[in-house]
């Protein structure tokens, strides 16, 4: 039996049967009897620890909820928020919710059950309505991180990801590319649908028409971005680039080209979002576009610090934190000898089937 378990049974939130064990805040009498006589009758016993610790002990308990601490980004990320945690004296836990909003709204309803007094958050998805219902009347301050709730006035830490995809793109277009794909992320989340924009800007501001089969769902994992490499492998007209939107992308397309014995920079280039630094150990010169990961998660850190300190700034306005990115070239982006030949190839031969111009009228015509 969970205080989760007693909550259903009594048709109150997780949080009113918390109150009522730890005998803080109001609830209607009616409802405490009803919670106590379930307690009484299943016989659960709390968390005796738990409920001995004073809330001055508990002010210095944070959150980090992430949806994937396999990435290596969000393993980064939490080392930033928990530097700055022990710089300001909390004791920061992590919570995984493995891309699901089920989970997600769990963490967020222990976050009260253990008295958090703060919460560092990358959301599953934007617009969860059930999550983003139990978000907005937690009575303790949130700080978004990379991703970021619709329509809410959280604080956040983000990165220009419009022009970090921008300047990914760009560089392959500059070496000679036109038939660029993009593996993106999923839609519902801000960096997947800022990502596209970018990639989406930049063919437009250089001429180049946007291609719906050039674009396909990776869903920022490695078995899903390996599947779109396949279909855009399959293409009749394939692409000559990549354009990867995060790290679990870039692994996925490395490993279709390991398993089709093609080479990184020789027989397609790629350019990444996110740098892994197993590759420096490698021969795979992956260029990237990198990001200060340990400083985003730092600074959403002290800006959480800062709302917790000073209540008076709650209800202030929201501050945002945009931090760049650097694109970090080491050569997978520039077209291969093979492809450019074969580029070349094909330009003579479409100049060779091309149609004779009309004659002007009046010109002789040979009999």
């Amino acid at each position: 039996m969970t205080i989760n378990d007693i909550a259903k049974l009594a048709k109150v939130s997780p949080s009113t049967v918390s109150r009522v064990l730890n005998n803080t805040g109001l609830v209607k009498e009616e409802t405490k009897q009803r919670i106590l006589q379930i307690v009484e009758e299943s016989k659960f016993v709390p968390n005796a620890f738990a409920r001995s610790l004073s809330n001055e002990q508990l002010i210095n308990n944070v959150g980090l909820i992430v949806p994937n601490i396999d990435n290596p980004f969000f393993a980064t990320l939490a080392e930033g928020v928990s530097a700055a945690a022990d710089e300001c004296g909390y004791n920061s836990f992590l919570f995984n919710t493995n891309e699901d909003v089920k989970k997600e709204l769990r963490f967020l309803q222990t976050s009260q059950e253990q008295r958090l007094r703060g919460l560092l958050m990358v959301p599953v998805v934007e617009n969860d309505p059930v999550n983003l219902s139990y978000l907005t009347k937690l009575p303790i301050p949130v700080v978004m991180i990379d991703r970021e709730s619709y329509n809410t006035k959280f604080d956040g830490v983000f990165s220009d990801d419009v022009e970090g995809a921008y300047n990914a793109v760009e560089a392959l277009i500059r070496n000679g590319h036109t038939r660029i794909a993009q593996i993106m992320g999923p839609l519902t989340t801000k960096p997947g649908r800022t990502r596209l924009e970018g990639y989406r800007q930049a063919l437009e501001a250089h001429g180049i028409p946007y291609r719906e089969e050039y674009v396909v769902e990776g869903k920022f994992q490695k078995e899903e971005s390996y599947e779109g490499m396949q279909k855009l492998m399959k293409l009749k007209e394939p692409p000559t680039a990549i354009f990867a939107a995060n790290n679990l992308t870039s692994i996925g397309v490395l490993k279709y080209l390991k398993e089709n014995n093609l080479r990184l920079g020789r027989d397609i280039s790629m350019v990444g979002y996110d740098d892994i630094e197993v590759l420096e150990y490698t021969d795979m010169n992956l260029s990237t576009v990198s990001r200060p990961v340990h400083r985003m998660g730092y600074d959403a850190m002290m800006l959480l610090h800062e709302r917790i300190t000073h209540t008076d700034h709650r209800n202030g306005a929201r501050k945002r934190i945009y931090l760049g990115a650097q694109l970090i070239l080491r050569g997978s982006e520039r077209m291969s000898t093979r492809t450019a030949a074969k580029k070349e190839s094909e330009r003579q031969k479409g100049q060779t089937h091309q149609k004779p111009e009309n004659r002007e009228e009046g010109e002789e015509k040979d009999v």
